[in-house]
């Protein structure tokens, strides 16, 4: 890793232990200052490094500039138009990850993790989604299938921190759909924060191996 990549990993650390900090502690001005600023300095650490594959940093890189657009729409209390992006985010990221060499067995088993987790979460919360309106539960169950391509494809490549990230990343969704359409989400926005970050930090440490 470059001393630039680096650099940027820790200033992506430092704003998001600021944004965490913000949103328990519910100061709204410094977590639209903070949040934001960890996919910036992510997006300079996926830029700085050097990585196993060109081409699946370039995806990558994408899909962190449409999670940092995705951020600020959410901030603004832009639901669809923010779902948008994280959508394009993740089919960027399934781009890259389709370079990368995949495993059966870890296909498997993300396969076997997506199902199980569409049965316990997704499915209520694809109900209570569609019960708002027809047009939220059809993006909600488009979303919730490319998150479950971008799961089972981390968990293809093998690559320990890709594993991680995509776990997490799927985790930070559920919760924060959860909240939004069920009912109160364990841990509340500070958690859905924390594992939101720590999974694109993973996903951008992957890029030294996939």
């Amino acid at each position: 890793m470059t001393t630039a990549a680096f650099a940027a990993l820790l200033v992506a650390a430092f704003a998001a232990v600021i944004d965490w900090w913000a949103v328990a502690t519910d100061r709204r001005r410094v977590e639209y200052a903070a949040k934001p600023a960890v996919l910036v300095a992510l997006t300079a650490a996926a830029l700085f490094l050097e990585p196993a594959d060109a081409g699946i940093r370039l995806f990558f890189v994408i899909g962190l500039c449409f999670g940092l657009l995705g951020d600020v729409l959410l901030m603004v209390d832009r639901f669809i138009p923010g779902a948008a992006a994280f959508l394009v985010g993740h089919l960027a990221y399934i781009g890259g990850l389709l370079l990368a060499v995949m495993h059966a067995t870890g296909l498997l088993a993300g396969t076997l993790v997506f199902l199980v987790t569409a049965a316990a979460v997704g499915r209520p919360i694809v109900i209570h989604a569609d019960r708002r309106s027809r047009k939220l539960g059809v993006i909600v169950t488009a979303y919730l299938a490319v998150m479950g391509g971008v799961l089972v494809l981390g968990f293809g490549s093998a690559v320990p921190a890709a594993v991680a990230g995509v776990s997490l990343f799927a985790a930070s969704d559920a919760l924060l759909a959860w909240g939004r359409f069920v009912g109160p989400a364990p841990g509340g926005r500070t958690l859905v924060h924390m594992t939101y970050h720590t999974a694109q930090g993973l996903l951008v440490l992957s890029l030294l191996q996939l």
